[in-house]
């Protein structure tokens, strides 16, 4: 696992603002003092200020159970179900191959962290997270072939899983009582499983894989909205 100069420079930054903090005089008022109770939405902002999913592409947000203890779920929810045709002319021969696809897709993501912040500032805060996360997925082409005047039935499918840990390190500004800007980053420890099926009128077999595997995870910089 290899870090780049921007990612050390990430990784010291706050545990800077964090010893810093330690030594300055405190601020009397925060606004962390006023989240026990208040849900939030959370939004990554990318290239160009466009708005896209935190940590899910169906939902993302958090809930603080305290001033300063927050759980966060992340949550991604995607079906697929598609029809492809397609017909290639060989150009040495009058033949035309044909195929007709059927694909079904499902993948379900649930991501999840305990969170708690301490106080820098009245208006920033560095903050620490960890929490496990789980992975499904099946997809399934069902495809009729017409190859050389030959037809036959192929059926293909992979499903799996992955499951492991993430943990985080960010900091996050109060611009607003209702909005704040935060940018994280961390670690991912995951292990993952997969099995693929093919079976035609030549071909019956299958394969498995496993890894487990120490990620660091990609910056986020987004906004939150609390309510």
């Amino acid at each position: 696992m290899f870090f780049s100069f921007k990612s050390l420079t990430c990784l010291i930054i706050p545990i800077f603002i964090f010893l810093f903090s330690k030594i300055s005089s405190p601020q009397d008022d925060s606004y962390l003092d006023s989240l026990d109770g208040k849900f939030a939405l959370q939004f990554q902002i990318n290239d160009n200020f466009k708005l896209s999913s935190f940590q899910g592409t169906t939902f993302s947000g958090k809930y603080h159970f305290s001033n300063r203890d927050a759980f966060r779920l992340g949550l991604s929810l995607e079906f697929g179900d598609a029809e492809t045709e397609s017909e290639l002319t060989r150009l040495d021969t009058v033949n035309i191959d044909k195929s007709r696809s059927e694909i079904k897709s499902f993948s379900i993501t649930i991501k999840t962290q305990y969170v708690h912040y301490f106080t820098i500032t009245n208006d920033i805060s560095f903050f620490g997270g960890i929490g496990p996360f789980v992975n499904f997925f099946d997809w399934k082409i069902d495809a009729e072939i017409n190859e050389e005047g030959n037809e036959m039935k192929r059926e293909s499918q992979r499903n799996g899983f992955s499951t492991g840990m993430d943990m985080l390190l960010g900091v996050e500004w109060w611009f607003h009582k209702s909005m704040s800007l935060s940018a994280e980053y961390g670690l991912k420890f995951s292990y993952s499983s997969s099995e693929d099926k093919i079976k035609d009128d030549i071909i019956d077999g299958e394969s498995t894989s496993k890894s487990f595997a120490i990620t660091g995870n990609h910056v986020n910089f987004g906004i939150t909205i609390y309510f």
